[in-house]
């Protein structure tokens, strides 16, 4: 049985490390590898910030399965000329409370604004984790990194929003 899975442990190490081999952008061996988001100079990095991370590339699986809740914290005019698909939007300056049951009842909640140096996503993530939020991400490179890399985006006013009278 020791014997077994020793040798199952070494047909793996094997089959990974061809693997890495033939990947068009392996993973250098023996030096630690990190997420593209905590790369030196990636956007939104701070490591005083008060909300993890999430890059546009782990994002868009979410988003397309729809297991994350995206809050858009920008003016009413950028939410409705382009945002993520399905996203709910909070103007700058609006009270949080009015999003919290469908945000607390959320798997994940990441939000976003416009800019690279994502302060107005910081402030509000702060917010929403001050509140008993649990999972709350901002979205590395914010709008125009989502928009470059293809993610999932519509138009229009916020339907939640509207029913809410907001």
């Amino acid at each position: 049985m020791v014997v077994r899975a020793a040798m199952m442990g070494a047909a793996g190490l094997v089959v990974g490390v061809a693997a890495n081999f033939a990947s068009p952008r392996p993973a250098v061996l023996g030096k630690p590898v990190f997420p593209a988001a905590e790369a030196t100079g990636a956007a939104c990095q701070d490591p005083g910030a008060s909300a993890a991370r999430i890059s546009v590339q782990e994002a868009k699986p979410l988003c397309i399965a729809c297991a994350a809740v995206f809050v858009d914290v920008r003016a009413a005019g950028e939410y409705a000329s382009g945002h993520v698909t399905g996203a709910v939007h909070l103007p700058p300056g609006e009270p949080v409370e009015a999003l919290l049951p469908k945000l607390s009842a959320a798997p994940m909640v990441i939000v976003y604004d416009r800019d690279r140096e994502c302060a107005a996503a910081d402030r509000v993530a702060a917010v929403l984790k001050g509140k008993g939020v649990r999972d709350v991400r901002v979205l590395t490179g914010a709008w125009p990194d989502w928009l470059a890399a293809g993610g999932p985006g519509e138009s229009g006013t916020c339907a939640l929003c509207t029913a809410e009278g907001r």
